[in-house]
């Protein structure tokens, strides 16, 4: 098995633990996977030698669940990896959200990978956002892909499927803001009212 081109270990010459190049040698190994090189300090350019032993990985089934279709497959853990729930991962190039741990006979907020039966995700790079619109005294409920990151404020001018509407306020957990912001993924919900689409450059439009 090829080396990985650098590692993360600590350097006998500056002390810090920081990126390595690694020079050469080989991973070896069976029910450990143990690397023995030569490697050079990203700080400081000192060059040493390193043997780290890590777990062999196992395939731990997943089902990631994303808009309404869910795919089963497997993600590579070392077995005794934690993994609890709210925890993310990165599965077949998306960020995914652990939802649910599954063992035999019981679901259990953690675990060790090994003693997994099933791990239950969703997709986490794009989330879904309800928004309330009130358009003229008629409330509608809508829902909006944004990345988990995305800052929307009070005050903030959206668009939502050709609406322009005003943010009122906005639910997070345990309490509705009426001023400030809050990311995507901390929010319950948004409160909108529908306005005439904004002709001065002063106020920020969002395109959902």
């Amino acid at each position: 098995m090829k080396p990985p081109r650098e590692i993360i270990t600590e350097c006998p010459a500056c002390g810090a633990e920081t990126a390595h190049e690694i020079l050469g040698g080989r991973v070896v190994g069976k029910k450990k996977l143990v690397l023995k090189s030569s490697v050079k300090c990203c700080e400081c350019g000192h060059v040493h030698a390193v043997e780290i032993a890590e777990e062999m990985p196992i395939a731990v089934p997943i089902v990631v669940s994303w808009m309404e279709e869910s795919a089963r497959s497997t993600v590579s853990l070392p077995p005794s990896e934690e993994v609890e729930v709210g925890e993310e991962l990165y599965h077949d190039g998306h960020r995914v959200l652990i939802t649910d741990i599954e063992l035999k006979g019981s679901r259990q907020k953690n675990a060790k990978a090994k003693d997994v039966v099933t791990i239950w995700a969703k997709r986490f790079d794009k989330i879904w956002v309800k928004i309330s619109l009130d358009r003229h005294g008629k409330v509608y409920s809508k829902d909006i892909l944004a990345i988990p990151e995305e800052e929307f404020e009070v005050g903030d001018i959206i668009e939502i499927e050709g609406d322009s509407a005003a943010i009122t306020s906005i639910r997070i957990e345990g309490r509705t803001m009426h001023k400030g912001s809050a990311s995507a993924r901390e929010i319950v919900r948004i409160y909108s009212k529908g306005i005439k689409r904004p002709s001065t450059p002063e106020v920020r439009v969002r395109i959902l």
